[in-house]
């Protein structure tokens, strides 16, 4: 009948007992093991610290404020409750404004995103221009530019 524990023999450091050298074994699979724990700490204070600046991005992001301001926010607030908490109680330094929950009324960055779409809507796009342009085109009397350009038949005045 085969050993049960043969396959996890390989995965141990077994230290051998006639060895005369049984404390510098403990010292080297001590250090080995301090470095093994002092990686793992670097790698989980990388992803705390990734983590926590993407909650502080996307928390600015949402709230429409600058990203530069997560420079300043305290490295105790981490979490996206405390930074909404933190942006509202420090809003009048950064220059912006905390939501008002009981208003009804939009905050400056949605009435000024608000303004933008308005203004879009009634760019003009590359293909009015080009139907502009071919309009020009096809003009053949000073009549016609003006009924183009005026919308109505200008008599001589100014001419």
């Amino acid at each position: 009948m085969a050993n049960q524990y043969e396959e996890d023999e390989d995965d141990l450091d077994v230290i051998d007992q006639n060895d005369q050298g049984g404390p510098a074994n403990l010292r080297k699979a001590l250090k080995r093991a301090e470095r093994e724990k002092k990686e793992l700490a670097d790698q989980l204070a990388t992803i705390q610290a990734d983590l926590r600046g993407r909650s502080v991005t996307e928390v600015l992001e949402k709230k429409g404020v600058p990203t530069k301001v997560a420079k300043f926010i305290p490295g105790d607030v981490s979490t996206p409750e405390q930074i909404d908490a933190w942006l509202n109680e420090n809003a009048d330094i950064f220059g912006f404004q905390a939501p008002d929950a009981s208003s009804e009324e939009p905050s400056a960055n949605v009435r000024e995103t608000q303004r933008i779409n308005a203004a879009l809507q009634n760019a003009n796009t590359p293909s009015r221009d080009a139907d502009t342009a071919a309009k020009l085109a096809g003009v053949k009397t000073r009549e016609e530019l003006d009924m183009l350009v005026f919308g109505q038949k200008m008599t001589g005045r100014g001419r």
